[in-house]
């Protein structure tokens, strides 16, 4: 199992990044993004149809649909939802598409995606199928209702 600060530290140490002298950038705090999502030409419904609509605006909303319907199938077979996803994202790397070729620019420089974690797509886009296989997978986990408190005798969990 690899984690994600392995992930990036592996990232960071290849080569065609920006200088991290002359960019400035911190590699100290949180790498981003976990993942990606695609995220051009969709057409968005408000009053009248906006069609060409692209970026994070839509690519949230996309990857949130496919981990609801991921959680779906694990509530249809008495399972709980899948919780903090980073666990999942970062120990099943092969339910993503990873980008490998592409790069985006900002004010730090220009920066490449690469196999593995990249500062460009994360880990990559959700595959659903193989998604869903992981997740169904998954041991069922214990649904405890908002309010309520865990029990402390964990006998009464039997």
């Amino acid at each position: 199992r690899i984690g994600k600060k392995s992930q990036v530290v592996a990232y960071l140490n290849q080569s065609g990044l920006p200088d991290q002298t002359k960019a400035g950038y911190n590699i100290s705090g949180r790498a981003f993004p976990d993942i990606a999502a695609q995220a051009t030409d969709f057409f968005v419904y408000a009053t009248l149809p906006t069609p060409g609509v692209a970026g994070t605006s839509c690519a949230s909303p996309t990857a949130a649909g496919i981990f609801s319907l991921v959680n779906d199938l694990r509530l249809a077979s008495g399972k709980s939802t899948l919780g903090f996803l980073n666990p999942l994202i970062y120990s099943h790397k092969d339910a993503f598409n990873d980008i490998t070729h592409g790069s985006s620019k900002g004010s730090c420089g220009e920066w490449p995606s690469k196999p593995g974690w990249d500062a460009v797509t994360g880990m990559g886009t959700p595959n659903y199928a193989k998604l869903a296989e992981v997740a169904t997978a998954l041991p069922a986990g214990r649904y405890i209702p908002r309010g309520e408190e865990e029990p402390q005798d964990l006998s009464l969990l039997v």
